[in-house]
């Protein structure tokens, strides 16, 4: 059998997992030995990880053996029994349909490295041990659910329903509207400064007032966010959108882009806003101090 030349295998450091899970991964680089040497009956990965990365969510597989060799560095074992330190020549193995969720954990200062070996079948289903997700294979083709198989959540679909009815509300002067995105008490948080709570509907509608005031003051006409990234918590009860917003009169900004984060949370309605931060030009336009 001919000798593999690594330096001629493509290394991979991009993951299938969707967002938010496709973090997890950072720091992780695979070389496809197996695919890329024309084996077929079995997958075989040289896996880098780089200090404080992760090979995987934590995971097991219903059809499919796995087995991996350290070769370089120290690494960690982290599977349903707890934390095993291994070395180079230590081996591990995960039998089909042994529900015991595992990943490979670098805790060192120095690269990490292992060989993992598993089988190839026609299907697969996996499942991840500390998130709310499952993943089906069939034809090579990768489908990403819930556990119970309900879709995963689309960031642009939490938040872009809330942005659309905050800048409908604020530019027809809906309150109703405007009450409806946000879950009380809210917290309001001006960068480098204190924050304050909006607690009742009263409060809500003073400061939707002071919006209005200077959305007629500055015959405001559009309001984009710009989503520049989206977290959601482990449970996939709350997300952190963080976005630049631009204000509009026709066609000229009535001041430069700042960014606003809001902090949203399911509730038994749908996504709300539970809370924001933003600039200090923000808050002072707002309040209609700005100039």
């Amino acid at each position: 059998m001919p000798k593999i030349d690594l330096s001629q295998i493509p290394v991979i450091s991009k993951t299938g997992y969707p967002p938010p899970h496709h973090k997890a991964v950072d720091g992780r680089h695979t070389q496809r030995l197996g695919a890329e040497s024309g084996i077929t009956q079995f997958g075989a990965n040289l896996v880098t990880l780089d200090p404080g990365a992760k090979s995987s969510l934590r995971h097991w597989h219903e059809e499919q053996d796995e087995f991996l060799m350290v070769t370089e560095g120290e690494l960690t074992l982290v599977d349903d029994t707890g934390s095993t330190r291994m070395g180079p020549g230590d081996c591990a193995a995960f039998p089909a349909g042994d529900a015991n969720g595992h990943h490979m954990v670098n805790r060192s200062e120095a690269l990490g490295r292992f060989l993992v070996i598993g089988t190839h079948t026609a299907t697969e289903t996996g499942h991840y041990s500390d998130v709310d997700m499952m993943v089906k294979a069939r034809d090579g083709q990768f489908t990403f659910t819930r556990r119970d198989g309900t879709p995963l959540i689309d960031p642009d679909a939490v938040f872009q329903p809330l942005s659309e009815a905050l800048t409908r509300a604020l530019i027809i002067g809906d309150f109703a509207l405007y009450r409806s995105v946000f879950v009380l008490p809210t917290q309001v948080r001006k960068r480098g400064s204190d924050s304050y709570e909006l607690i009742t509907t009263e409060e809500l509608k003073a400061d939707f007032q002071l919006y209005r005031k200077s959305i007629a003051t500055h015959s405001v006409t559009d309001i984009f966010r710009e989503v520049l990234s989206t977290e959601f918590s482990e449970d996939g009860r709350r997300c952190h959108v963080h976005t630049r917003v631009r204000i509009l009169s026709g066609t000229t900004l009535v001041l430069d882009p700042f960014h606003v984060d809001f902090d949203l949370e399911k509730t038994t309605e749908g996504w709300r806003i539970r809370g924001l931060t933003s600039a200090t030009e923000h808050i002072d336009w707002t309040l209609g101090h700005w100039q």
